[in-house]
């Protein structure tokens, strides 16, 4: 009875430390993808960024428009600076959405033209087990100290 509870014990420890293999390796690569997005919009590669929504965001924006929208809010934050990321981690729901693989990002930045700068992202691993994004978000004061 030992023996067969030891085991026991054995496999679930097996399958926790691979479930956190895999966690980590998915944070790992949404950072990556993460940060090749937030590249991609500061250098104003905008059709880029676009292609790396995902497919349900992608039918939310008309892509001129969004390119539009994207390069006046670049133009508004100023050149980065800085970008350092706060946190990030791994969930298989998010409130609003079918389950999956997501991770949320969030970085502290600065921009010439901002203070106070916190971005979000949320990625979402597609059903070719490619990392998009499903949400940009932010957080800052103009430098000046306006909204």
């Amino acid at each position: 009875m030992k023996r067969l509870i030891i085991t026991l014990i054995a496999i679930i420890s097996m399958y926790s430390v691979s479930a956190q293999k895999y966690t980590d390796t998915y944070i790992k690569e949404a950072n990556k993808v993460a940060l090749d997005w937030l590249d991609d919009v500061n250098n104003k590669q905008f059709n880029n960024a676009y292609d790396l929504l995902t497919k349900e965001v992608k039918q939310q924006y008309i892509k001129g428009e969004w390119v539009i929208f994207m390069n006046d809010l670049i133009t508004e934050f100023g050149a980065l600076k800085e970008r350092i990321r706060n946190s990030s981690s791994f969930h298989s729901s998010i409130k609003d959405l079918e389950d999956g693989f997501y991770v949320s990002v969030e970085y502290s930045s600065k921009y010439s033209n901002t203070i106070n700068h916190t971005e979000y992202l949320l990625l979402k691993q597609n059903d070719k087990a490619k990392w998009k994004i499903v949400s940009f978000n932010y957080n800052f004061m103009k430098a000046d100290g306006s909204k």
